[in-house]
């Protein structure tokens, strides 16, 4: 390996670093759209574990689907290209994991929202944190 060679490595792993904690903070905003609730109040002011656990694993699902998407071989034949489909392809993810948290709500006999904002019901966070790294994987496999 020659000086070029390992300047392109560090400037590769240094930009899907950068990205990565971007896709991340991104994901800490999605989660605050997808929840009926205010995400912050629930967290700090009233301590809610339900929400604290499903964010937390909806994190973690996040993070799988880019994993899903940054490991393997290049998708696109430009730098540019390939961070562009990244992109495209991590928000539809987590368009899917929406769409998978409103099918979890509406096949449930429970009123889930409530669980989880006004129960603070921790079992539910979880089952709910748990579908999202599931579904995650799914979408990781078809990546």
């Amino acid at each position: 390996m020659d000086v070029a060679q390992l300047g392109e490595m560090i400037t590769q792993i240094l930009g899907w670093s950068i990205g990565g904690m971007i896709a991340l903070v991104l994901a800490r905003y999605a989660y605050k759209v997808i929840a009926p609730f205010d995400v912050e109040k629930e967290l700090v002011g009233d301590r809610n574990s339900a929400v604290g656990a499903s964010k937390g694993m909806f994190l973690i699902a996040a993070g799988i689907i880019l994993h899903g998407l940054v490991a393997g071989e290049r998708m696109a034949s430009s730098l540019w290209m390939d961070i562009v489909l990244v992109g495209g392809l991590y928000l539809l993810g987590l368009m899917m994991l929406w769409v998978g948290r409103l099918m979890l709500v509406a096949l449930t006999s429970y009123d889930f929202n409530k669980q989880i904002h006004i129960e603070d019901n921790l079992a539910v966070g979880l089952i709910e944190g748990s579908y999202f790294i599931a579904f995650a994987v799914i979408i990781h496999g078809v990546l």
